[in-house]
């Protein structure tokens, strides 16, 4: 089955980032990307308002795109992640591998962030997604991702500090597999109320990598930035904007 819990990790699923982060996710990533250049980008580029973005989640981009004149329509696969107002009315809960839309809807374009592909466990499920929305699109796939670069050489355990104030500490702990391109993660959010943990899995993809994937169900990479305001993409960049036509 697709997306299905097999391909993850044991105690791992299509769910258990959505529900591990939905109820501090506003406050911890609000402004983890550029919402408005995300929006500004993707609007001087779709061939039509009508735009699907894939892991929707809390809808933190939301906002700023239909300020720049889109009409969002947004799938994730964790309900947990959508229950909030700000996910947009038109949105739905799917496995983004398995887009829910019948034969011959079409949208302007369409935008995965934030690392959103990399939480599909696999590189044959990462293209599954590039393939099921080429064949629900007409205009551009825009990507925003890590190049790898530092997960390449980052220690294979690791244990620090990701946030801190007077009355909360985050730690984070992860394990990379490098062969596997794989990290799998735990915040361990500790409050006065108490200890809870914040599970996580990625696999990523490099970005030659992932234009092999695209050339493969029929797309091919038409621009690429290390950002949202288009800042020149090379070899020293961490992450990269990249859009894809057909």
């Amino acid at each position: 089955m697709r997306g299905s819990s097999e391909t993850f990790p044991p105690g791992f699923g299509p769910q258990t980032y959505g529900e591990s982060f939905a109820d501090v996710y506003d406050r911890w990533y609000h402004d983890v990307t550029d919402a408005a250049g995300t929006a500004r980008f993707l609007a001087e580029r779709c061939v039509s308002p009508s735009v699907l973005e894939l892991g929707v989640g809390t809808g933190r981009l939301v906002a700023e795109l239909v300020g720049a004149g889109l009409d969002v329509v947004g799938v994730d696969s964790s309900l947990a992640m959508m229950r909030g107002p700000g996910a947009g009315p038109l949105r739905a809960v799917a496995d983004i591998s398995a887009l829910p839309f019948r034969v011959g809807r079409r949208f302007g374009g369409a935008i995965c962030a934030f690392n959103t592909l990399f939480n599909l466990p696999t590189a044959e499920l990462q293209q599954l997604v590039l393939a099921e929305t080429a064949a629900v699109t007409t205009g551009p796939i825009v990507v925003e991702a890590l190049t790898g670069a530092a997960l390449a050489d980052a220690d294979v355990q690791s244990l620090g500090i990701s946030r801190l104030t007077s009355d909360s500490l985050v730690l984070a702990a992860t394990v990379v597999d490098h062969d596997a391109q794989t990290v799998t993660g735990q915040h361990v959010d500790i409050t006065p109320a108490g200890i809870t943990l914040r599970p996580w899995h990625l696999r990523w993809t490099t970005p030659p990598q992932l234009d092999r994937m695209a050339a493969e169900v029929g797309l091919e990479l038409a621009e690429r930035y290390s950002d949202w305001n288009g800042s020149l993409y090379d070899q020293f960049s961490e992450t990269h904007v990249s859009v894809y036509r057909h």
